[in-house]
């Protein structure tokens, strides 16, 4: 963790360097702060693409919460049943097993094919997006832009002052230039 943070800080203080020497020191290096766990719900398109992998994925959700509840009361009867003959308990145990395996592999494939799933529907998006911070920060001047959950989430940045969070105000002039799809664009706003 302290080799994470130093490594951090020697980053910021090599590029604040650089971009002082390039400026001469004539203006300040601005650095700000964005949220890019917003955008899943601040950025129409992207919005819209998640809402349709959670429809796509519902039934396959409540496949493996019926197998969960399914295991969870075949446990809970294997371990308070006292009427179970041993061949019955054995049988059971088995099935639980077999159950568990089956669960998890499906947790496994659904994980995997989500995953698939999101980068086909989002990644055009995500691409496009930064590209489009590219140019939001030239236009602002920002030299800097440093994902302000991951550094609360690290404990590498203690404070940050508010006005440097720039995610608001990025989301508002992405989904300017790029609106959602239409008949998506109610449920953005």
């Amino acid at each position: 963790m302290k080799t994470k943070l130093l490594l951090t800080f020697a980053l910021v203080l090599a590029a604040t360097s650089a971009a002082f020497a390039q400026t001469g020191g004539a203006e300040k290096t601005k650095i700000a702060v964005i949220d890019v766990y917003a955008f899943r719900d601040g950025i129409g398109e992207l919005k819209v693409k998640y809402e349709k992998l959670q429809t796509e994925f519902a039934p396959r959700y409540r496949e493996l919460e019926s197998m969960q509840s399914s295991l969870a009361a075949k446990e809970k009867v294997l371990n308070e049943s006292k009427t179970l003959t041993q061949p019955q308990a054995l049988k059971l145990q088995q099935e639980l097993e077999e159950g568990k395996r089956a669960y998890q592999r499906l947790v496994e494939d659904s994980q995997a094919t989500a995953g698939k799933r999101e980068e086909e529907e989002t990644g055009p998006i995500k691409e496009k997006l930064g590209k489009f911070l590219e140019t939001y920060c030239q236009k602002l001047g920002i030299a800097f832009v440093f994902d302000g959950r991951q550094l609360q989430e690290t404990g590498v940045v203690v404070f940050a002052d508010g006005k440097a969070n720039i995610t608001d105000d990025f989301m508002k002039e992405y989904n300017k230039a790029y609106p959602a799809p239409a008949g998506a664009a109610a449920k953005t706003n």
